[in-house]
Order: structure tokens, then C-alpha cells, then sequence
């Protein structure tokens, strides 16, 4: 008998082991610290961060949406910070932005003269800066530079965004775009509607778009050129410190559109010199006609 008992406590033992463990694993699941791992970036490993999509932008809207360039970019102090857009142009509107912009090239008698150098004949008027070729670009590119710019000014609105914070979006989507310097366009710029469409521009290539963007949602900003530093940039009517340009009785922030990271009001030191930069007058891009 003694052996047999001692065989029954001993199952009885390892019974009631086996169902404490599960009790205690289901405790544990109950509690979270067997939950699922929150979803994570693929590949990397890292948390998924919070964006905000502003949509895809096509002009027209049957445009193929593969044609469109995804720009990722953040700004801090928007909640999220990370935002998203995509633009993208049809075949036929791309090619009627690049033809139009060799037109009025042959029509001032543009001439390469070799890598970023060029002869032209300004129009009566003009002088001797870009301020007439600025203007052309901004006439001619409105309707699409428009479709895209209509897509921030609703996300500001709808955020309730003041005039620092949406121009923060504004630059740092500009910022995104690829810097290249464009040698094979007429007057060494891309027009403003294919610079996001073909992700690459230049210091004025991007400086007009910024400008063309900025004035649509209601920022006061001016188009910023140094011939004497080869260099164009835009400037911002907000308050704050750092370098400004006068113009108009006021003074405008510094703002650089060629790489990430520069805050308002801070030159790259190679162009810190605010007595060689000026302010173009360019007009405001039309409005759209009338439906």
C-alpha cells in the first residue's frame, strides 16, 4: 500500500504543478506583459510614427498616379510631425510647362555660355536681374503650383495653423525636394510646377515654388537674390531673430531652401553677407479662372 500511495501523491503533485503554471500565464497575459509588440517600421525595427497625409496631387486627376513623387518630411511642433504629400503631373501638362519654358527662352534669345553661365536679351524694364524670367515662371506655372498649394491651405486650415507654423510646413516640404543644379533648362532654372513633379531644383528653382506656396495660404514672403553670391533664397514677414532684408519699411527673415536644418533668420556662412542680397519685386501668381 505505502508504494502505491506515494505514486497517487506523487501524480497529484505533478498535476497540480502543471495547472498552477497555466494560471499563472494566463495572470500574466491578462496583465500585458505577454501582449502583441506594437507595430513597428518594416525592416527597421522602430515604432511606427504618427503622419499626417496630405494626399496624393494630380494634375489633371486622371493623371496616372505612379507619376507622382512622395515627399516625407517634419516639422517640429506640429502634432504629428512627420507629414506626407505626393504631386504629380500628366504627360501632356509636364511637357506643356517644359515647352513653354523654351519658348519664352527663344523669345529672349537665351544662349548657354557653359555651366551655370548665359546670355539673354531682357525685356524693356527688366535689367539685368531675373526678376522678368521669375515673373514669367509664376505666370505660366500657376495652375499647377495652385492645385498643390490648394492642398496645404486646406491642412491649415483644418489644424488652425498661425503664420510661423504654416510656413514651417511650407519650407520644409520645399527643402525635401532634391537640390540639382538644373544646367540643361533655359536660364539655369526648372520651372516651379515640375520642380516637386520631377523632384529636383536649385536655389531659385525652389525659391519661386516656396515663394508661389507661401503667398497662397497668406504668408507675406519675398523673393531673396545675391548676382554678387550666385545664390536666391526667400524671406519671410514673421517676427523673430536672425538676419533680415529690408524692403517696403519692413524686414524679412532669411529663410534657405537648399538643404534641411536651417532655421529662420540663420545665412549659411559662405552668404552671410546681407548688403549683397536684394529684394526682387515679383507679383502674385493669377488667379484662377473663373469656373
Amino acid at each position: 500500500m505505502a508504494p502505491r500511495s506515494w505514486i497517487r501523491w506523487w501524480v497529484l503533485a505533478l498535476v497540480g504543478a502543471v495547472l498552477i503554471t497555466a494560471v499563472w500565464r494566463v495572470e500574466l497575459r491578462k496583465a500585458g506583459r505577454l501582449a502583441a509588440p506594437a507595430p513597428t517600421e518594416a525592416g527597421t525595427g522602430a515604432p511606427v510614427e504618427a503622419t499626417l497625409n496630405l494626399g496624393t496631387v494630380l494634375v489633371p486627376e486622371d493623371t496616372p498616379p505612379d507619376r507622382a513623387h512622395a515627399y516625407d518630411w517634419r516639422v517640429e511642433g506640429l502634432a504629428p510631425a512627420r507629414q506626407l504629400v505626393a504631386y504629380g503631373l500628366g504627360e501632356s501638362v509636364e511637357r506643356g510647362l517644359e515647352e513653354a519654358h523654351r519658348d519664352y527662352s527663344v523669345r529672349l534669345r537665351y544662349r548657354s555660355m557653359g555651366p551655370e553661365r548665359f546670355t539673354y536679351v531682357a525685356p524693356p524694364g527688366c535689367g539685368t536681374d531675373m526678376r522678368c524670367i521669375y515673373a514669367e515662371l509664376m505666370h505660366s506655372n500657376a495652375e499647377p503650383v495652385r492645385v498643390l498649394g490648394e492642398r496645404f491651405a486646406v491642412s491649415i486650415r483644418e489644424r488652425d495653423l498661425d503664420a510661423a507654423q504654416a510656413t514651417e510646413l511650407i519650407l520644409g516640404f520645399v527643402r525635401r525636394i532634391r537640390y540639382e543644379l538644373p544646367g540643361d533648362e533655359p536660364f539655369g532654372i526648372v520651372p516651379p510646377g515640375l520642380v516637386p513633379a520631377q523632384d529636383r531644383g536649385d536655389c531659385d528653382s525652389k525659391a519661386v515654388l516656396a515663394l508661389m506656396l507661401l503667398r497662397q495660404v497668406g504668408v507675406d514672403a519675398v523673393m531673396l537674390y545675391s548676382d554678387a553670391l550666385a545664390h536666391a533664397a526667400i524671406g519671410v514677414g514673421l517676427p523673430g531673430t536672425g538676419t533680415r532684408i529690408p524692403f517696403g519699411g519692413r524686414g524679412y527673415q532669411y529663410a534657405e531652401l537648399t538643404a534641411d536644418g536651417w532655421p529662420l533668420g540663420m545665412i549659411p556662412p559662405q552668404y552671410d553677407k546681407p548688403q549683397l542680397w536684394r529684394v526682387l519685386p515679383l507679383p502674385d501668381a493669377p488667379a484662377p479662372a473663373p469656373g
